[in-house]
């Protein structure tokens, strides 16, 4: 069986915030930080460039590579499925399905990256402020506060 075809996906907004999530910890432990060069604006997965690989990574196609989803190494059978990851539709369904799933998936997907945006400002808050209280415990005494 081709790796692309290795499983039925349900479409519905379920199975897009798995495929979602299951894709973006893929990232996360592949590529941290990958949520940075996504531009939520512009985010279509049914677009080869606008996709997350493809802002990524240049393609869509070249992201399969350089994430490693697909390896063309004498082992194929190591590659990862992009329908099951959220980076493509399913696939042998007609387009008004297709369509659906891209739509669910755009929005899984930009819940992934903004909830990793929002996390990290919040690391950095909590990194900042416990900075400035370490610092203003370690400052001198006023001497001329009565």
């Amino acid at each position: 069986m081709l790796w692309w075809k290795r499983r039925d996906n349900a479409v519905s907004w379920k199975a897009a915030r798995q495929r979602a999530a299951r894709g973006a910890a893929y990232l996360d432990a592949v590529d941290p930080g990958w949520y940075r060069h996504v531009d939520l604006r512009r985010l279509e997965l049914a677009d080869g460039t606008a996709c997350v690989l493809g802002q990524r990574y240049g393609s869509f196609l070249l992201g399969l590579g350089r994430s490693g989803l697909l390896n063309l190494s004498s082992a194929p059978l190591h590659s990862l499925s992009p329908v099951d990851y959220g980076f493509l539709c399913v696939q042998h369904v007609d387009a008004e399905v297709q369509a659906r799933d891209y739509a669910l998936l755009n929005q899984a997907w930009r819940e992934e990256i903004r909830q990793r945006l929002v996390q990290e400002v919040l690391e950095a808050a909590t990194e900042g402020l416990a900075k400035l209280a370490s610092s203003a415990y370690e400052c001198e005494p006023n001497a001329t506060a009565k």
